[in-house]
C-alpha cells in the first residue's frame, strides 16, 4: 500500500480540477492522463504501434481483447512501482509515467494477453512465452520499430535465439511469419517448420547454437502503422464519475489488500454515490468474503446505472443477471458459464457451454464441462469433439494426459450405458413376446375347456384367434429349416404328399407338446418325424403361415 499512496494523494489533489484529466481511446486501449493531450496521444501511439507490429508478425491483424486495457498516464512520482498489467473493476489497467515508456515486462504481459484473447489453439511448449519475450524489447522511434534487441541474459534461451535469428534474417524473416502463424493455428513444431521452410527444425540447430554462443545479436527495422496521432486519437475530457473511482480501480489492478480497495471505493461513494463505485465496492467486499454486503452494493449499483452509458458487467454477473452481463460485454464467456452451472437440463447446459467455449476457446475446463453436458444429453459425437478440443488446448502434457484419461472413462461409460439400454430393450421385447404367447395359450385352453363342458350342440363357438381365418392341417413334421427370424417347415399329409409351411415370426406362434405345455421348436431334421396338428393361414400361391403348432401323441 505504501507504493500506492503517492498516486492516491495526487488524484485527490486533482479532483477539484477534473478538467485537467483527458481521455483518448483506440482499439482495445483507453488512456487517461493529467499530463496533457500530447502525453496521452504519445502513450496511445506506442500501444497501437505495438499492437499493429505484433499482429503483423504473428499473422493476426486488428488484435482485440475481451476486456479494455486502461492506461493512466500521469506525472512521475518517486516510489511508483513499474507499470504492470493487472485486472481491475472493468478490465485490465496500469499506470504509465508521462513522457516515458514501460519496461519490457509490461509489453511481455501485453503480448501474452493478445495471444490469450485472439488465438484458439496453444503453441507448443513454452513458445508463447518466448514470443512475448522477443517482442517485449521492441523499440519505437517515430513510425519505425527495432525488433530483436536482446532481453536480460536469463531470458536468452535457445528457443528465443532460434526465433530471433529467423525473424531478423533477410532470407528467413518472411517465412518466419508463416512459421508463427502455423504455430498459432495449433501446428506442431516440425510441421510448422516444414510448411514455412521446407526443412525440419533440427536442421537449424548448428546455426542457432553458434549464433547464441557468439552473443552478437542482429536486429531488424520494421515499418509501423501510418498514423497521425492528432487525427487518429481525438481527446475528450475525462468523465468525473470515472475520475472518482480511478484511485480505487488502480489499487485493485495492483493487487492491493481488499480492505484497502474497499475503503478507496467508499471514499468515492462518500464524495458522490455512483454505479461504478458501488460495483467496485461490491467486488472488494466479495474478496473479503462479505457476501450479503456485496450483494447490497451491487443492488445499489443496479439502481443508479445508466443503461446506455454504464457497463458494470461484473456487478450484473454477481447479481445473477447473466443475459444483461453478456450484453454489456459480448466477448465475455463467464456469463454463459455461470448460467450453465444453474441449468438443470443437459441440452440447455450444453448450449450455454458451447457459447462459452466459442468465446474462450483456450480454456480446457470449459471444453471438459461441455463434453460432460453433451454426454448427458446423449450428444455423443459432439462430446467426442469437445474432449478432443480440451486435449488440444491443455496447458501442459500432464494436463493433456489427465483429460485423455477422463475422455476414455466417459467413452467407456457411454459404451456401458448403450449396452445396458440394448439389454433393456431386448428384455422388454422378450417380456412382450412371452406375454403374447401366454395370452394365446390361455385362449386355447379356455376354448378347449368350453368345448369339453357338456358338448357344443346349439352353442356358438368362441374364436380365440383374432387374426385372419385359419385352416387345420394334420400330418407329420419332417424338418425345420431356420433362416434368421423365420422358419420353414417340411411336412407330409396323411396321403404322403409333401407340404411346406412357414413361420414368419416365431414370437407370434404358439408351439404345444402333447401335454398342452408350451415348448420351443427345434431347428433341423426331426428324428423321428413327429405327428402334428397345425392351425395355419392359407396364402394363395405361397406356403401357409403357421399360427399354432401342436405335437400329437
Amino acid at each position: 500500500m505504501r507504493a500506492a499512496l503517492p498516486l492516491l494523494l495526487l488524484l485527490a489533489a486533482a479532483k477539484p480540477a477534473a478538467a485537467d484529466w483527458v481521455e483518448t481511446k483506440s482499439g482495445p486501449f483507453v488512456v487517461y492522463s493529467d499530463a496533457g493531450e500530447d502525453r496521452a496521444r504519445q502513450a496511445l501511439y506506442h500501444l497501437e504501434q505495438f499492437r499493429f507490429l505484433f499482429g503483423e508478425a504473428m499473422g493476426r491483424r486488428d488484435l482485440q481483447t475481451v476486456w479494455p486495457i486502461t492506461v493512466v498516464v500521469r506525472r512521475p512520482e518517486k516510489g511508483e512501482p513499474p507499470p504492470r498489467l493487472g485486472f481491475s473493476r472493468d478490465g485490465w489497467m496500469t499506470s504509465w509515467p508521462a513522457g516515458g515508456a514501460p519496461p519490457p515486462e509490461f509489453f511481455r504481459g501485453l503480448a501474452l494477453l493478445f495471444i490469450e484473447d485472439n488465438w484458439q489453439d496453444r503453441m507448443p511448449g513454452t513458445l508463447e512465452q518466448t514470443v512475448a519475450v522477443l517482442f517485449s524489447t521492441m523499440k519505437l522511434d517515430g513510425g519505425r520499430a527495432t525488433l530483436g534487441l536482446p532481453p536480460e541474459p536469463p531470458l536468452r534461451t535457445r528457443e528465443w535465439a532460434l526465433l530471433q535469428y529467423l525473424l531478423t534474417g533477410e532470407e528467413t524473416a518472411t517465412r518466419t511469419r508463416v512459421l508463427l502463424s502455423n504455430l498459432g493455428a495449433g501446428a506442431d513444431w516440425n510441421t510448422a517448420f516444414r510448411n514455412a521452410f521446407g526443412r525440419r527444425a533440427a536442421e537449424f540447430d548448428a546455426e542457432v547454437d553458434r549464433y547464441l554462443a557468439s552473443g552478437q545479436f542482429r536486429t531488424v527495422t520494421l515499418p509501423g502503422r501510418p498514423l497521425d496521432p492528432r487525427v487518429a486519437f481525438p481527446i475528450v475530457p475525462m468523465m468525473p464519475s470515472r475520475l472518482r473511482v480511478l484511485p480505487a480501480d488502480l489499487l485493485m489492478a495492483r493487487g492491493a489488500p481488499p480492505a484497502e480497495v474497499r475503503r478507496a471505493y467508499q471514499r468515492a461513494i462518500e464524495e458522490r454515490p455512483g454505479p461504478l463505485a458501488f460495483e467496485g465496492l461490491g467486488l472488494a467486499l466479495l474478496a473479503e468474503g462479505a457476501q450479503e454486503e456485496a450483494r447490497a452494493a451491487f443492488e445499489s449499483m443496479k439502481k443508479l446505472m445508466d443503461p446506455q452509458r454504464d457497463r458494470c458487467a461484473r456487478g450484473l454477473l454477481e447479481l445473477g443477471l447473466y443475459e444483461e452481463a453478456a450484453q454489456k460485454n459480448p466477448r465475455w464467456a463467464e456469463p454463459y458459464v455461470r448460467a450453465a452451472a444453474r441449468e438443470p437440463g443437459p441440452v440447455r447446459k450444453a448450449y450455454l457451454l458451447k457459447k462459452a467455449a466459442e468465446l474462450r476457446p483456450r480454456d480446457p475446463e470449459i471444453w471438459q464441462a461441455l463434453a460432460r453436458a453433451q454426454h448427458d444429453a446423449k450428444q455423443y459425437a459432439e462430446a467426442e469433439k469437445s474432449w478432443r478440443a480440451a486435449e488440444r488446448v491443455a496447458r501442459s502434457e500432464e494436463e493433456r494426459e489427465r483429460i485423455a484419461r477422463a475422455r476414455e472413462e466417459f467413452q467407456q461409460a457411454r459404451l456401458d450405458a448403450e449396452a445396458a439400454e440394448r439389454a433393456r430393450r431386448r428384455k422388454e421385447e422378450q417380456d412382450e413376446l412371452e406375454r403374447l404367447k401366454k395370452e394365446a395359450l390361455e385362449r386355447i385352453r379356455e376354448a378347449e375347456q368350453r368345448a369339453s363342458q357338456g358338448g357344443l350342440e346349439g352353442r356358438k363357438i368362441e374364436k380365440w384367434w383374432e387374426g385372419p381365418p385359419t385352416q387345420t392341417f394334420t400330418g407329420t413334421l419332417e424338418s425345420v429349416q431356420c433362416q434368421g427370424r423365420t422358419a420353414r417347415l417340411a411336412l407330409r399329409d396323411p396321403s404322403g404328399k409333401a407340404v411346406t409351411m412357414v413361420i414368419p415370426d416365431p414370437g407370434k406362434v404358439v408351439v404345444l407338446n402333447a401335454q398342452q405345455e408350451q415348448v420351443q421348436l427345434a431347428c433341423g431334421a426331426q428324428k423321428p418325424a413327429r405327428r402334428v396338428k397345425i392351425e395355419y393361414v392359407a396364402r394363395p400361391g405361397a406356403p401357409g403361415e403357421v399360427a399354432v403348432l401342436e405335437f400329437l401323441p
